[in-house]
Formats: C-alpha cells, structure tokens, sequence
C-alpha cells in the first residue's frame, strides 16, 4: 500500500457524490479501504437508524465483521455503541481491554480470532449518526497518520450516508432505509450464493465481492444479477 491510496479513495468518493453513486456500494467501498488503511483486518458501518437510536448495519468488509455489528446492536454493547453514545474515538488492545470493557461483545470478538478494535464516530452538524469499527487479528496501535486517515474515511462515509443537501431527520432517514434496502438484497443473495455453490456465509460474501470486482459492478447490482439467476433455476 502506498500513502496515495487514502487520498485516492477520498477523491473518488468525492467524485462519486458529485456524479452520482450507488450508496450501499460506496459505503462496502470506504469501509474497505478504511479498514486496509488503518492496518486491520475486518471492518464495519453501524449507524442510528431513527430517532430511538436504533442501530442497523449498513456495510461490512465480510460475514464476520457482519455478525460483529449485529450483535453490537443487538446487545446495545460493544466499541461501536460506545462511538455513537459519546462521539469520541474508541480503541481496544489485547484480549483482556477486549473482555475488560465489553464483557459480552468483547467476548465475541476475542472468539472470533480478533485481538483488537479501533473505531471512529461519524459525527453530522453536532450528531452523532454512526461508527466506523476496524478489527485487527493482532494487537494493531492506532499512529497519528492511521487514526487521521481513518477518520477521514469516517467523515466521508458521514458524507455519503447524509448528503450534503439533507434537510433534516427524515430525510436522513430516508436514506439510510434506501442503504439498507441495499444490504437486504446483499444478505438474500449471500444466502442464494451459498445455496447453489455449496458454500458457507463467509465464502459465500466473498464471491459475491469478488464477482463484483470481476464484472465490473456494484455489489448490489451482482447482488440483484445473483437473485435473479437464483429465480430463473
């Protein structure tokens, strides 16, 4: 990796909102790339979904970082909840911080083979909207230059979950409902996927990933190619 790439990512996410973009595919994109930047391994998007303070998924680099956020919403527990609840970066070393601070979730996550988590607050005119988690399968220290660069993406995934023309809440929430109509299509295929090739979840995401980077479109696109191929036998 060269200390291009994050600044490439940024334009091209900028380039994208201006021109127009697939929203799930854009997030799955950043969250990728923030997750290769920062050094970790697996990586992850949980968002407010409404005014409650619901908490939804709304990208993951694979089906473990999936589970991981899902079961943080679920348990309203875990580095990312902590991220929306105070708006400052979050970071866990070591299997012991893990279990010490998050007794249910960081116990997940060390099972998981992972070791550590870094996570950034996607922060909107004062609010709070979600979290940027990346997981290491090592003990991964954040640096001055990573934490920036990762939180740079977060900011930008701020940008395309919000827009810069959002009204208010319910236009927010407007979009984040498009995302995750989005994510629904993924997850059916995933489960497609895994059906017809005989596969887990995991390697079943990642053939629809790697498809995608093979045709040339976007996740949900194949996603939709995948369910309909599934229909048609």
């Amino acid at each position: 990796m060269t200390p291009q790439e994050p600044t490439d990512t940024l334009a091209g996410a900028a380039s994208a909102l201006v021109h127009g973009h697939d929203v799930t595919d854009l997030l799955l994109r950043l969250t990728q790339q923030a997750t290769r930047t920062f050094g970790g391994d697996v990586g992850g998007l949980l968002v407010r979904a409404d005014r409650a303070g619901r908490l939804e998924v709304l990208a993951a680099t694979d089906h473990l970082a999936s589970h991981l956020e899902v079961y943080q919403a679920q348990r309203v527990e875990g580095p990312c909840v902590d991220v929306v609840v105070t708006g400052a970066p979050v970071a866990a070393v070591g299997r012991e911080e893990l279990l010490e601070r998050w007794p249910a979730v960081g116990r997940e996550i060390v099972d998981a083979g992972l070791r550590s988590v870094h996570a950034f607050p996607l922060a909107w005119r004062g609010a709070v909207v979600g979290g940027l988690n990346i997981f290491a399968r090592h003990d991964l220290e954040a640096t001055p230059e990573t934490a920036r660069a990762a939180q740079a993406v977060a900011d930008m995934l701020t940008l395309v979950v919000t827009q810069p023309d959002t009204l208010g809440e319910d236009e927010l929430a407007r979009r984040i409902d498009h995302a995750l109509a989005g994510r629904v299509v993924i997850e059916q295929a995933k489960g497609a996927l895994a059906e017809r090739l005989d596969l887990d979840m995991a390697r079943a995401y990642d053939a629809l990933v790697e498809r995608s980077l093979r045709t040339g479109t976007t996740v949900t696109e194949t996603a939709r190619s995948v369910l309909q191929e599934a229909q048609e036998g």
